[in-house]
């Protein structure tokens, strides 16, 4: 398997491999990363690979939060120098192509990363004197929502991680993310029904322990 794993890198190509660094940043920071194929406005932190712009535009990385696009993020391949002229110039121009089919947070996006899988920097497109600074990492969702002033308590809801998916049985992994879809369109209750047998008290604690570190939620009665 390692073989043919090494088979298969050598066959991307340099900004291919950058993406696939990228991919494992924001999967690390609780995005989910999607093709625009497979983008949902229900989906709480979601990053679409080649998000469709104006002008036939596409940006690498379209972020959204709670179905409003706050950010993108430029990717490189890893010998681009990431804070050169043409780069920059480029990601402010995706910033203000957003189409109007998609809702925004503002217009131009606020949120600007450029990284060639080596290096991230990040920029607070409102602060128009501001620079790019290098943070080498993506912001968690709870981390914009809190720069941005989203007061809405469960924008901070990270994606559920590729563990923590493998962890889950398909039917837990529906519960937990229909039980905070709910939540999150301003349902105050919601009952999760799985058969004998399924792990209702796995599903529970997974649940409650998401609320109770990513939400403004402080206890929870077991």
């Amino acid at each position: 398997d390692n073989i043919k794993l090494s088979e298969h890198s050598m066959k991307l190509t340099p900004e291919q491999k950058a993406r696939k660094i990228i991919d494992k940043l924001f999967a690390a920071s609780g995005w989910q990363v999607v093709d625009r194929d497979h983008y949902a406005p229900n989906i709480s932190a979601v990053a679409i690979e080649e998000g469709l712009l104006k002008n036939q535009m596409e940006a690498d990385y379209l972020l959204f939060i709670n179905g409003k696009a706050v950010g993108v993020l430029e990717a490189k391949r890893e010998e681009i120098d990431v804070l050169s002229e043409t780069v920059c110039e480029q990601t402010a121009c995706y910033a203000r192509s957003v189409p109007n089919r998609y809702r925004k947070y503002s217009e131009p996006l606020p949120i600007l990363y450029q990284s060639n899988g080596k290096t991230v920097v990040f920029k607070d497109n409102r602060d128009e004197g501001s620079d790019y600074i290098e943070i080498n990492r993506i912001h968690t969702p709870k981390e914009i929502a809190k720069m941005l002033g989203i007061t809405d308590e469960y924008a901070g809801l990270p994606a559920l991680s590729e563990r923590e998916k493998k962890a889950l049985r398909a039917c837990q992994y529906e519960a937990i993310t229909e039980l905070e879809n709910s939540f999150r369109t301003g349902q105050d209750r919601a009952l999760m029904v799985l058969a004998t047998g399924s792990g209702k008290t796995y599903t529970a604690c997974m649940a409650a322990y998401r609320m109770l570190s990513y939400t403004p939620m402080k206890r929870v009665l077991f």
